[in-house]
């Protein structure tokens, strides 16, 4: 199970938290205190299913509002008991919205000590005799299937609450009960089940907390401790101290295997347990470096604590501690990184992820928001104390470089190579047709695979010129596509396109001026007319986003690779066939 929203209104900076949707992976990016970590307390509060403080309400509410935290969950269990030894699901006992989400609402009011009030938001039958069956007891279920004429008896004594429930919705639907979407308080040994089903959250906050002895450091090592303890007599302490020892130094092993990759200056690592037989072993690791300094790690400095969270991830991304279904919040892990080993920890994030687990990662480092997908990006700002949370549909990159103070510069040392486009759009729609041509065959890697990447320059301004200098002194390579802006065939490309072409290219850059009038002018006539179902009269120098909205150049998702070829098709001087967008692309990718 992971979450795939969250709500909230009156919790900390936020007045009004709309649905934010949260992906397998997901960067909450902002400003220092924009509101990005407050997302995470509010998942940790909701699933701790702890009361909140009068601090947590929201500083420009009335002391008597409530505050509410609304999260939604997907992929649900394949099974729930609510009686003894009867497999059921939360589908099949109408416990989630119209979505088939488990949404979940937890209201705190400041009369009752901000203690929480718990409801399902979900989609059941109306009316008494059908809503909220599970909730019911069996002599409720009995009167229930005695008013509605329901015969029980074939069943005999295999007769359960799960078929009664089942045969009062069977008469629902007979009936052609109504079905409605509302909240449903929850009884108390049901709520009871199903929150034992809820995942549970590991907060790594910024660098303080990220230590060896920190809970959620050591409780990833409790199976090793459990194994032993179970397997060795009580009185054989020292042999159990030996085997704990043992056990926990093989594993650190495998991390310190990662951690001298970054740091050669260390020969190795050891650990130090404590022993109390009546309480959980804890341990600690010390570093043994280069000048035969032992000391702890959590002793150490914050950078090299960090390089161990590096290693750390990567140990639970590549071995059997990657199972299961957890979720990881982690605050700033960019601190004490340089923007390599950023990229490694955020792949380490991202195997995680593909295992089952869900990270949750609060940044403002360019590094991570440039590696995250957008639908991934949650951009966090903050006007006049009230936050506000942006996601895709309604920002673009320049919002977010502008809200981490990021230029283009800053940004070369991340890839290998630069292509440089006026827009947002323009970097969803070639790498969309990369990535159509590698399934169809035509190349092998994309700009992703390639790691080429993206980024917005805003428009032939100078500072695009200092960037380009900035490149040939680092050795990059780089490209550059524009629009040619033509109001019609005959229409002359500005000369200080044409200079600025020349200028890039005198710099080793590759440099293109589609021949059209924008992107948006390479969308196939049959694909607008199917997905938007008009038929306005167009050329290749119509202003298509005037004609058909902002977004149609996302109609290129629609377009397959003969349709893309069509559309980019033009003869040369002498008569040669051409595929203008086809050919971009594997110019830009033999860059690298």
């Amino acid at each position: 199970m992971r979450v795939k929203s969250i709500r909230a209104n009156n919790y900390r900076p936020f007045k009004k938290l709309d649905e934010t949707k949260l992906n397998s992976l997901s960067v909450l990016i902002g400003k220092n205190d924009s509101g990005k970590s407050s997302i995470l307390r509010a998942l940790q509060s909701f699933l701790s299913d702890k009361p909140l403080q009068k601090s947590d309400l929201h500083y420009g509410a009335n002391v008597d509002e409530d505050i509410i935290i609304e999260v939604s969950f997907i992929s649900l269990p394949k099974k729930i008991q609510f009686e003894s030894r009867v497999n059921t699901t939360f589908e099949e006992e109408n416990l989630v919205d119209r979505y088939c989400n488990l949404r979940i609402r937890k209201t705190y009011n400041s009369r009752d000590n901000f203690k929480p009030k718990v409801e399902l938001i979900v989609q059941d039958f109306d009316g008494s005799n059908y809503f909220g069956l599970v909730n019911k007891k069996e002599e409720e279920l009995n009167g229930i299937c005695d008013s509605l004429s329901i015969d029980l008896s074939k069943f005999g004594r295999n007769v359960t609450n799960k078929i009664k429930r089942k045969k009062i919705r069977e008469k629902a639907l007979e009936g052609k009960i109504p079905l409605k979407e509302c909240p449903l308080e929850l009884e108390k040994k049901v709520w009871s089940i199903v929150n034992k089903s809820l995942p549970t959250l590991d907060l790594f906050e910024t660098d303080t907390k990220l230590g060896v002895n920190e809970t959620t450091f050591q409780n990833k090592f409790n199976h090793i401790i459990s194994k032993v303890t179970k397997s060795t007599d009580r009185w054989a302490r020292d042999y159990f101290k030996k085997q704990i020892e043992t056990s926990l130094q093989k594993e650190v092993n495998s991390i310190f295997e990662y951690f001298k990759r970054h740091d050669p200056d260390f020969k190795s690592f050891s650990v130090e347990s404590t022993f109390s037989w009546d309480k959980a072993v804890k341990f600690d690791i010390i570093g043994e470096d280069r000048f035969a300094v032992k000391k702890s790690i959590d002793e150490r400095g914050s950078g090299i604590r960090r390089l161990l969270m590096v290693s750390f991830f990567q140990y639970m991304a590549e071995t059997k501690h990657a199972d299961g279904s957890l979720i990881f919040g982690i605050e700033e892990p960019e601190n004490s990184l340089h923007p390599g080993l950023q990229r490694e920890l955020y792949e380490s994030f991202a195997k995680i992820a593909k295992a089952g687990h869900q990270i949750i990662i609060t940044s403002h480092s360019p590094v991570f928001a440039g590696s995250a997908d957008l639908e991934s990006l949650t951009l966090i700002v903050r006007n006049l104390g009230i936050a506000k949370a942006k996601q895709s549909s309604n920002f673009n990159a320049l919002e977010i470089a502008e809200e981490l103070g990021v230029q283009p510069s800053d940004q070369i040392t991340s890839f290998k190579a630069c292509i440089f486009v006026e827009g947002m759009n323009d970097t969803e729609f070639f790498n969309t047709i990369a990535s159509k041509m590698k399934s169809a065959g035509i190349i092998s890697e994309d700009f992703k695979d390639k790691d080429i990447g993206f980024i917005i320059h805003g428009g032939d301004n100078l500072k695009h010129f200092v960037e380009a200098n900035a490149l040939s002194k680092l050795s990059k390579k780089f490209g550059v596509i524009i629009d040619s802006d033509k109001e019609y065939f005959d229409h002359k490309i500005p000369q200080r396109k044409l200079n600025w072409k020349s200028k890039c290219e005198s710099k080793g850059g590759k440099f293109f001026i589609l021949r059209k009038r924008e992107i948006e002018n390479y969308i196939y006539p049959a694909v607008i007319k199917r997905e938007l179902h008009k038929d306005d009269e167009y050329d290749d120098f119509s202003d298509m986003k005037k004609i058909f909205g902002p977004n149609v150049y996302k109609l290129i998702e629609k377009m397959n690779i003969d349709e893309i070829k069509n559309m980019g098709y033009y003869e040369d001087d002498t008569g040669s066939p051409h595929s203008e967008l086809t050919e971009i692309i594997i110019d830009l990718l033999d860059l690298v």
